[in-house]
């Protein structure tokens, strides 16, 4: 009898004891949502629109011209990114040349213009809303027959809808120098296209 009036009191004060404490819980916070990350490969397939609407001012391309094209991206940082990008126009394009007498007016021709270019890229990332403003700037070649060496400048933003699908638009002006003495030739492009990423 005293045996078990022994375990029931200890029983009873042990409870007691549990009843005093206050348990601790943890919280752990989420895990921040990076929608855009180091180390990503992005392929892009985009639509092109360019505008060279002057006579002595377009560069390879006298009034506009309508395309497309491919590229790869390569971040190393969330920030900073390398690019190569392939584009093709139908356009309009001026037929510089010269004569024994001297430079000709431009002619104009329809052709399909080729641009390859690579770009350097710092992209501003909005994790919150999935969105990233970034600028960008390179050179690169058009190629119709002759060849523009180039060099470019643009801004533009993309919109990631999963970790592995954004859309993105962006403008890009386009310097091509003094060739066939024609004036300090450039025109601008706009690109609106989808972006996978790897």
């Amino acid at each position: 009898m005293k045996t078990t009036t022994a375990i029931l009191a200890a029983a009873c004060l042990t409870g007691s004891a549990f009843a005093g404490e206050r348990v601790a819980k943890t919280y752990k916070a989420p895990e921040p949502i990076e929608c855009f990350r180091a180390g990503e490969w992005q392929l892009d397939l985009f639509g092109q629109w360019t505008d060279g609407n002057a006579p002595d001012h377009a560069g390879p391309i006298r009034d506009h011209g309508w395309g497309g094209g491919v590229g790869v991206n390569y971040f190393f940082t969330r920030n900073w990114g390398i690019g190569i990008d392939g584009s093709w126009l139908a356009a309009e394009e001026p037929n510089y040349g010269l004569t024994l007498a001297g430079p000709v007016a431009p002619t104009t021709r329809r052709t399909a213009i080729h641009h390859y270019t690579s770009s350097l890229i710092y992209r501003f990332p909005i994790d919150s809303i999935c969105l990233a403003p970034y600028i960008y700037a390179g050179g690169g070649v058009a190629v119709d027959g002759k060849q523009w060496a180039a060099g470019h400048a643009g801004v533009g933003v993309e919109k990631r809808l999963s970790h592995s699908v954004g859309i993105f638009t962006d403008g890009r002006w386009t310097y091509y120098g003094n060739r066939f003495g024609a004036g300090d030739q450039n025109n601008i492009s706009v690109r609106v296209g989808v972006r996978v990423v790897f």
